[in-house]
């Protein structure tokens, strides 16, 4: 099953943020044996420094890093280096590893909102009701 919807769908969109509406645009400028680099139009830290540290996490990775081109443009360079796998199944990897954390979390996200407000267990209990009553909540 395939699901298409408009971004704005997908994101909202409210007075004070738009969603980014500017497709990626991934282009390869070196692919061998252990390294891979490549460039990406359209996205900067967000996803990219989330994919940098998974890909270090990994002991077959040598390095792993990019650079943003100038901080007006959504561009990246983005280089791996690895030890004997495939740099481009290194990051198929990390990908998967941060689609699962991220389905852990929002699992988890979406467990504590059906709960409600609850007190955090390092907060003491009168500690939290003042907390509280200071929102008005």
């Amino acid at each position: 099953m395939v699901l298409i919807m408009g971004i704005k769908t997908y994101y909202g969109s409210t007075a004070w943020w738009k969603p980014r509406s500017k497709k990626l645009e991934i282009s390869i400028i070196e692919y061998g044996p252990n390294v891979l680099k490549f460039k990406v139009d359209g996205e900067t830290h967000t996803l990219f420094n989330a994919l940098r540290i998974e890909l270090l996490n990994d002991k077959e990775v040598k390095f792993a890093a990019y650079k943003i081109e100038h901080p007006l443009f959504d561009r990246i360079e983005f280089v791996v280096r690895t030890k004997t796998i495939d740099p481009l199944e290194a990051v198929r990897k990390a990908i998967n590893r941060i689609r699962r954390r991220f389905s852990t979390i929002k699992k988890s996200f979406m467990k504590a909102v059906e709960a409600g407000v609850t007190n955090p267990p390092f907060v003491s209990d009168k500690e939290w009701d003042e907390f509280l009553e200071s929102l008005n909540v």
